[in-house]
């Protein structure tokens, strides 16, 4: 049978311990919800919009410029139109994978 002192050490270590667990929980929740949050705005094609709003007018640009061309058979404009929409959606993959890499470096634990 442990002693009194032995409890109170069992009592004051298991104290220890719950607060431990509680606070990596803590950090835990804390680092998820600022990857969610980080994510939402990642696939929020407002952010993209406010952020470059060059590369976004011209891609709407390009898409018009091809979508008009079905109605209008024109080889100029699908090419022009073409071309500004990948142009853009490239710039957009550039932009998007630097945004990934920050977003992975800062959820890293230290």
């Amino acid at each position: 049978m442990p002693t009194r002192s032995t409890r109170d050490e069992l009592l004051c270590r298991k104290r220890e311990l719950h607060l431990r667990i509680g606070r990596s929980r803590r950090r835990i929740d804390g680092r998820l919800r600022a990857t969610k949050d980080c994510t939402r705005e990642l696939l929020s094609w407002r952010t993209y919009v406010v952020r470059y709003p060059g590369w976004a007018l011209m891609a709407v640009l390009g898409a018009g410029m091809a979508a008009s061309s079905a109605f209008r058979p024109a080889r100029m404009s699908r090419w022009l139109g073409c071309a500004l929409t990948s142009q853009a959606f490239g710039g957009f993959q550039r932009q998007l994978s630097g945004e990934l890499r920050r977003l992975w470096s800062d959820s890293t634990p230290e």
